[in-house]
């Protein structure tokens, strides 16, 4: 099965990078990773395996700043506990173990150093993730967005915003809007400010902030982030995280971090909500088209304190 899978998601690649590419003025990138897992938690069996995970973007050009993008992903888990793609029901079910889809689509248009996109995309909200995240490595249906985002640089002001209702299982309507603003303080401080709402489908919506800031000095870079949300309690989150540069190639990092579960935007936080710990981590390019990314999470649960971590090492080869 696994086999056959990936011998399937290579060859749709390749036919469709053979065919377009030579007739029109059609961008084809991509990447495929390996990745292997183990997480481990109190009381229970131990989770490891293996993911194998391609990803194709085409971009077509039309003219005047205006671009249109289909993205093809396509994954096989070896465990679908560990799986990128979603395992519920009414998306692949808990028992997949191998997923081909169209899942990213729409329209970019750039202008001057901002970049506006519509459609169904990944989504990030705040400058570490702290307060969401639907993120590119997801597969499959039932794990990004609709809707229009913009990023860029305005002088020494960053800005970035989103309008978005997510692809949920269950069909329900759950929506978010933010808007963060940064500032280039100097060449080594940056500073943010973040605003946010989240709306669930039952009407209930919570709202949001956060302040962040970067500061370099030598090799290192330091990224703290504070988040709280309108809830009355449990409503505060955290990251702190210290980087440090070998070289351009080479940089590891260390993460603390806090998410209460009230603290983030659904629960999305591109942290584990209701947790806190430490994150080690390894970034390694090994040449201009491979990477290797290691992670080690020791983190434990805020509500009843049962410690669960996690191993994951990632080799990719982009294209």
């Amino acid at each position: 099965m696994k086999r056959a899978a990936m011998i399937m998601l290579i060859g749709i690649g390749m036919h469709l990078t053979a065919s377009v590419s030579a007739a029109y003025p059609l961008k084809i990138t991509g990447n495929f990773g390996i990745t292997y897992e183990r997480d481990t938690s109190d009381d229970e069996q131990v989770i490891d395996g293996a993911t194998y995970a391609l990803k194709l973007l085409f971009e077509q050009d039309l003219g005047s700043g205006w671009l249109a993008y289909v993205q093809l992903g396509g994954e096989y888990a070896t465990e679908p506990w560990l799986a990128d793609f979603s395992t519920a029901d009414d998306a692949y079910g808990p028992d997949r173990k191998s997923v081909v889809a169209l899942d990213q689509y729409g329209l970019v248009y750039r202008t001057g150093q901002m970049v506006y996109k519509l459609g169904r995309q990944d989504a990030a909200v705040g400058k570490t993730t702290l307060l969401y995240s639907r993120a590119n490595t997801y597969m499959g249906k039932h794990r990004f967005v609709d809707g229009l985002t913009s990023n860029g640089t305005v002088g020494n002001v960053e800005l970035a915003a989103i309008v978005a209702q997510e692809d949920d299982p269950g069909h329900q309507i759950n929506k978010l809007y933010a808007v963060r603003t940064g500032y280039n303080v100097s060449k080594r401080l940056n500073c943010g400010l973040t605003w946010g709402r989240y709306q669930y489908s039952n009407g209930i919506s919570t709202g949001h902030w956060a302040v962040d800031g970067t500061y370099s000095f030598g090799k290192n870079i330091l990224t703290a982030e504070y988040a709280k949300s309108s809830s009355s309690v449990l409503n505060k989150a955290y990251a702190v995280t210290l980087t440090h540069e070998f070289d351009d190639r080479k940089s590891v990092y260390t993460t603390f971090f806090r998410v209460e579960q009230n603290g983030d935007m659904g629960g999305q936080s591109g942290f584990d909500n209701d947790s806190q710990g430490i994150y080690y981590g390894l970034s390694w390019e090994l040449s201009k088209t491979d990477y290797l990314d290691i992670v080690y999470r020791d983190q434990k649960l805020i509500s009843s304190g049962r410690n669960n971590n996690k191993f994951i090492a990632t080799l990719s080869r982009y294209f």
